[in-house]
């Protein structure tokens, strides 16, 4: 009985993610800063009610990479094909999931320092839960855009306007939280931005570098 209770519980969650993430999805692009709120907020309720209109920020990031993941392995056909660690399909999902999670964790740890508290566990929690509701929508035209430039020569231009539209709104959202949520002028929460924007993709191709040394990469057709 309790397996069978273990299993309706997670197919009503697994169920009700095709209702509750394109609206969390919409709420992030359209109000990013009341989702920043909200993140901080519900953390401070008890843990069976929290997020009961929205999915929880991590697992909504993890979704948005995992579905990323699946629609560029069926639709790019040139696909770079790795070996070693990396050979694995959950690993590659895995790198993508712990890369793209840098940008909250840089963000989350300014957010910290910003708002005078001692950097733990516990106060970096609600910071990087904020930030990952924001990210998402980053990361859903970063991977729009790779899918359009592998199109063909003929649609990078529109790739690189997908992926400027997403950075320029990534960087609008993170100055206005620092401005809105840390009390920052603007001239600092841009410099704020700037700053987590770079390290955050620095940390990233890093990653991807160290990655790429644990075997040798082919291009199949």
């Amino acid at each position: 009985m309790n397996l069978l209770r273990s299993a309706e519980l997670l197919l009503y969650e697994v169920v009700s993610w095709l209702v509750f993430y394109p609206l969390t999805l919409l709420r992030c692009v359209l109000r990013p800063m009341s989702m920043i709120a909200y993140a901080e907020q519900e953390l401070n309720r008890p843990p069976e009610d929290q997020f009961a209109d929205a999915l929880s920020p991590p697992i909504f990031l993890f979704l948005t990479l995992m579905i990323a993941h699946m629609i560029q392995s069926g639709f790019i056909h040139k696909e770079a094909i790795f070996e070693g660690v990396l050979a694995d399909q959950r690993n590659l999902l895995v790198l993508r999931a712990v890369a793209f999670s840098l940008f909250p964790l840089l963000l989350g740890i300014q957010h910290v320092r910003l708002s005078g508290q001692d950097l733990s566990r516990k106060t970096l929690r609600p910071m990087f839960y904020a930030q990952c509701y924001v990210t998402v929508p980053f990361v859903v035209t970063l991977d729009l855009a790779i899918m359009l430039g592998s199109v063909s020569a003929g649609w990078s231009g529109l790739a690189l306007t997908v992926f400027g539209l997403g950075l320029c709104w990534y960087a609008v959202a993170l100055t206005r939280g620092f401005m809105v949520h840390r009390n920052t002028s603007r001239a600092k929460a841009i410099g704020q931005a700037m700053l987590a924007i770079s390290l955050g993709g620095v940390s990233f191709l890093a990653i991807l570098a160290l990655s790429l040394l644990t075997g040798p990469m082919t291009v199949g057709g």
